[in-house]
């Protein structure tokens, strides 16, 4: 058993990818490398991973993932010295109960602020620029890094390399994750069906190929990403247009701020209302126009049409998003 402070981990191996009980675990159960794409993935990726643990994973990693691993202890010493007391890690930890579900954190640690915590570090492209922002897939693995340690944060630490491929002078960043509960049962659903699928023989669940299948779980995904991020547009909207509009005037107004700006023009448009109370008779030969177009259009089309094709997907029910 390993501890953080006072809290035992469930160690199924000191050496989560070098030894034959690690590699061993790994195929027989769910990491939380693999949740999530298990949760958000088609039969197609479910059936590559499930090859991968039955026949090895071909994967070796490339020159990005290598130098990837070889700054992970730079950034594990750097976050322990400038963020909170960690160490690095190369256990498979195993969750109490769901035996099956587990986690390798790139380190481990405790401060007073936050208690026993697990660490991961990630050193990205140079294409990353500037973001703050954490992947996704990351974010999910650190969620069930929380589940099977039994801790409330991880210790997101990241670096971005030079166009060259190696580290700049620039410090590492680093932002602390709170445990989200519900992601983490969502996660943990899905990937309890994946093991039951796989228990029962990893049946066909229906007649589609398995890359239509990967494809629709990827529409699902975006469709989901698409309706988060308008429902944050439109609450952004609404306060940049209450300041626009109160500060305008008879030109419109601008502003810019350190990612976006924003311009209020003033164009005139066609009042129909004002239209109907000041000239109802010429306003309702146009209404009289228009309707007998729309006749017209709807005749023609019965004589004169095409197929039009219509394809409508619709994720389904209870899907993780």
């Amino acid at each position: 058993m390993l501890e953080i402070i006072d809290r035992p981990l469930r160690i199924v191996a000191e050496d989560s990818l070098g030894s034959d009980e690690g590699r061993a675990a790994r195929a027989a159960g769910v990491t939380a490398s693999e949740a999530h794409t298990i949760a958000h993935a088609g039969r197609g990726a479910q059936l590559r991973i499930l090859d991968d643990k039955l026949n090895g994973a071909t994967f070796r990693g490339n020159a990005h993932t290598r130098r990837g691993h070889e700054r992970e202890d730079f950034l594990i010493d750097w976050a322990s010295e400038n963020v909170a007391l960690c160490a690095a890690n190369i256990a498979l930890i195993g969750h109490p109960e769901l035996t099956w579900l587990l986690a390798t954190p790139d380190g481990l640690g405790w401060d007073m602020a936050h208690g026993p915590f697990g660490v991961e570090v990630k050193s990205h492209d140079h294409t990353w620029g500037g973001r703050d922002d954490i992947p996704a897939e990351h974010y999910d693995q650190m969620q069930i890094g929380m589940a099977v340690t039994e801790t409330n944060w991880w210790l997101y630490v990241w670096e971005v390399m030079g166009e060259d491929g190696t580290p700049t002078l620039d410090d590492p960043r680093f932002v602390w994750v709170p445990r989200d509960e519900h992601r983490i049962g969502v996660l943990i659903g899905e990937a309890e069906k994946f093991m039951a699928w796989r228990e029962a023989g990893a049946p066909e669940i229906d007649d589609l190929p398995a890359d239509v299948d990967d494809a629709l779980a990827d529409w699902a995904r975006a469709r989901a990403m698409k309706t988060a991020a308008a429902a944050a547009e439109a609450a952004a909207d609404k306060i940049i247009r209450a300041y626009a509009l109160d500060e305008a005037d008879e030109r419109g107004a601008k502003g810019a701020g350190q990612r976006a700006a924003f311009a209020l023009t003033k164009l005139p448009v066609l009042d129909e209302a004002a239209w109907a109370d000041a000239e109802p008779a010429s306003y309702a030969e146009v209404v009289d126009m228009r309707t007998r177009v729309k006749a017209a259009e709807k005749a023609a089309a019965a004589l004169y049409h095409r197929d039009q094709v219509r394809l409508t997907i619709t994720a389904t029910k209870g899907a993780a998003s």
